[in-house]
């Protein structure tokens, strides 16, 4: 599908569960060294990060660190500990990284499936931190706690498996790839999605698939759009992928007219996505140019990979960017590559080369029309391959979501001209296969 259909964009981020990790400091707050570990972890630096923890003595600042750091890099029980170790004494000495850290814990113990810590998190950091937030993140924080105190009493999401996952794929409308499941009895396309914090369907296929609805009512952000949803919540007692059995899967539950999207003459109704829980729990996924998907011990990373954190529930990959190391999310669910504010403020002395342009997100809840560049080629360096973006889309002016402090949101457009990518949760690195040769390279550029 060209970028043309629908206005160069369809973006699909479900940004639920997601805490916003950045952190900007209003008048009266903790002053912040400009370059100190402070600022490194907001903005994402967390290669520098690193560095200065070499350099720190042993101590209550360090653990800190060490566990926010931990966090992002998805090691859950290290930052537990750490983050816990070091808070009753952040209360008073430092209530803006008491905030951050129990930030962190609301997350991992999302992450881990102990709803009930995570709830309790939030309530704390609600009840005694909610001077720290900036107006966007309490929002969202609020959002947050509603949803895991519907899912305080919930049990964990566990996986067996009972042979390989290798699974065909195609694609739908959005450009984005779908895998056909049978699900209760119920056969039917999921969008597999790296970008969506969690599992979600529509309410018409949630009754079909005869789910129950948890006790309570959340709300949801809509990614780039921003747009608040009501939504239920619900869980799978089994999803069945290849031969891995995920049981007590959490499952947004959303209006089919939030997941209904708009190309045009004839929208397409979204009905089930796969989120994040669970590809992490699947260890490796690979997502083959040649419609196929694979994961677990079937799944191979070809080549050198760049480093990945988590933004809480959303990947980040290291790109490299005229030879700067920077932070990106990545998002199987969109069509294409968008540049946030970050980027523009970090290269707009090149802009004389940039062109103005309109562009419409389309996301869960609506739309919403914005002013943005458009770049006319983006190299990204990924481990040991580079990838060649064309006619990128760069906005000006925040969106209001959690996403905001990176330089970008990667969409299909980076893996099209590959025979593959990998995302590897036990060595937290992302890869691509081989480059296609031109013939066989995806058009859609």
């Amino acid at each position: 599908m060209p970028k043309s259909a629908v206005l160069g964009k369809v973006v699909l981020l479900f940004a639920s569960l997601c805490i916003p990790l950045s952190f900007t400091w209003a008048q009266g707050k903790v002053a912040v060294a400009e370059d100190g570990p402070d600022q490194q972890l907001k903005e994402f630096r967390l290669g520098d990060l690193e560095a200065t923890l070499a350099t720190m003595q042993p101590g209550a600042e360090r653990d800190y660190f060490a566990g926010a750091l931990a966090n992002r890099a998805g090691r859950i029980p290290e930052s537990i500990r750490l983050l816990n170790s070091v808070l009753p004494s952040l209360r008073t000495s430092r209530p803006d990284r008491a905030a951050v850290a129990l930030q962190a814990l609301a997350d991992d113990y999302t992450k881990s499936f102990q709803y009930g810590d995570a709830a309790q998190a939030d309530d704390d950091l609600l009840t005694h931190f909610s001077s720290q937030l900036e107006p966007v993140e309490l929002k969202t924080t609020k959002d947050d706690a509603g949803l895991v105190r519907i899912l305080r009493e919930a049990p964990p999401q566990t996986l067996t498996w009972d042979g390989p996952v290798k699974l065909k794929t195609e694609r739908n409308p959005l450009d984005s790839v779908n895998v056909a499941l049978t699900v209760n009895g119920v056969q039917g396309p999921w969008l597999l999605d790296t970008g969506a914090n969690l599992s979600v369907v529509s309410k018409s296929f949630a009754e079909r698939l005869g789910l129950k609805f948890l006790p309570g009512v959340a709300q949801a952000q809509g990614g780039l759009t921003g747009i608040e949803n009501p939504l239920r919540v619900a869980l799978l007692p089994t999803l069945q992928m290849g031969g891995a059995s995920l049981h007590n899967v959490v499952v947004m539950v959303l209006d089919d007219a939030n997941l209904n999207i708009s190309l045009g003459k004839q929208p397409y109704q979204i009905n089930g996505i796969i989120g994040y829980p669970v590809f992490q729990a699947l260890g490796t996924i690979t997502f083959l140019h040649d419609s196929e998907f694979e994961a677990g011990d079937e799944a191979q990373a070809a080549g050198t990979g760049a480093r990945m954190y988590m933004n809480h529930l959303t990947p980040i990959v290291e790109c490299k960017v005229e030879g700067r190391d920077l932070p990106f999310s990545f998002d199987t669910g969109a069509s294409s590559t968008d540049l946030l504010v970050r980027y523009y403020q970090q290269f707009h002395s090149a802009s004389k080369g940039w062109k103005r342009s309109k562009t419409m997100s389309a996301g869960a809840g609506g739309v919403v029309k914005r002013k943005i560049y458009i770049q006319p080629q983006v190299k990204l360096g990924i481990g040991d391959k580079t990838a060649t973006l064309e006619k990128v889309p760069i906005y000006t002016s925040g969106t209001g979501t959690d996403i905001a402090d990176l330089y970008g949101n990667l969409g299909q457009d980076l893996v099209a001209n590959f025979e593959s990518f990998t995302l590897d949760f036990s060595t937290m690195t992302f890869s691509l296969g081989k480059l296609l040769a031109s013939d066989k390279a995806n058009p859609k550029q």
